[in-house]
């Protein structure tokens, strides 16, 4: 039994080898366009996800856990790359988690673990310390960065309009960068292709609640949904 089950195992990789190749070769047929090289400024956002303290403050509940990627110069190499896409003209969209004092919004008879978190730590309360927002990304008067409404949803576009904003600024590119890649920051990224955005992954400027599951959603997950790059090679690319 077990061998008929791995004979039939081989047998629907290989089948499924044989769609992809033929797939390919079809795409290759219909000469398929290529991805862009180079993207507007104006027709370009950047979505920065939860930039918070429950992360990037000391006192933040899982700021330790990500501190040694701050001491190599995540934040600080977000906030220059921000300033820089702002001069470029590029719209900063600000995204944020938040609940009521007393989380009455959510369900607390679901047995789904990333809301029942925030309740057991009656977690990122409007106002609080843990949901203040860091403070070096904060814009100048002359730049009209978005600061949407804070969301109870996983995705940035879930439940703030942000889909519809973006539209009528006829943005056609998204960037996402934040926290975390393996939580949030992925939802945001298949929702924005979902809904048809050229999506790129700031990969230098994201980082992952589990390390080692992030790093290889990286390198074979998010490439279905979007192009994985650098902050300076997508800063190259904005015209």
């Amino acid at each position: 039994m077990k061998s008929t089950r791995l004979n039939l195992k081989n047998w629907l990789w290989c089948i499924a080898m044989l769609v992809l190749a033929l797939t390919a070769s079809h795409a290759s047929a219909q000469d398929v366009p290529l991805p862009e090289k180079s993207i507007k400024a104006s027709e370009t956002a950047i979505i920065l996800v939860d930039f918070q303290g429950n992360f990037v403050n000391p006192d933040g509940a899982w700021y330790a856990k990500f501190k040694p990627d701050y001491d190599k110069g995540m934040l600080d190499n977000t906030v220059k790359m921000v300033d820089e896409a702002r001069k470029k003209g590029v719209w900063i969209i600000h995204v944020t988690e938040g609940y009521t004092q007393n989380h009455r919004e959510l369900d607390w008879t679901n047995a789904g673990a990333f809301h029942r978190g925030q309740l057991l730590r009656k977690a990122w309360k409007v106002g609080s310390k843990e949901a203040a927002y860091y403070a070096p990304l904060m814009p100048k008067a002359e730049y009209n960065d978005l600061f949407l409404a804070p969301r109870i949803q996983v995705s940035a576009f879930g439940g703030t309009g942000l889909n519809e904003i973006l539209r009528s600024k006829g943005i056609r590119n998204v960037a996402v960068a934040g926290f975390t890649t393996d939580v949030c920051v992925y939802a945001t990224v298949i929702a924005g292709y979902d809904l048809g955005y050229h999506v790129f992954s700031l990969e230098e400027s994201m980082l992952g609640f589990f390390t080692g599951l992030s790093k290889e959603m990286l390198t074979t997950v998010y490439p279905m949904w979007s192009t994985v790059i650098g902050n300076r090679p997508f800063l190259d690319m904005v015209q």
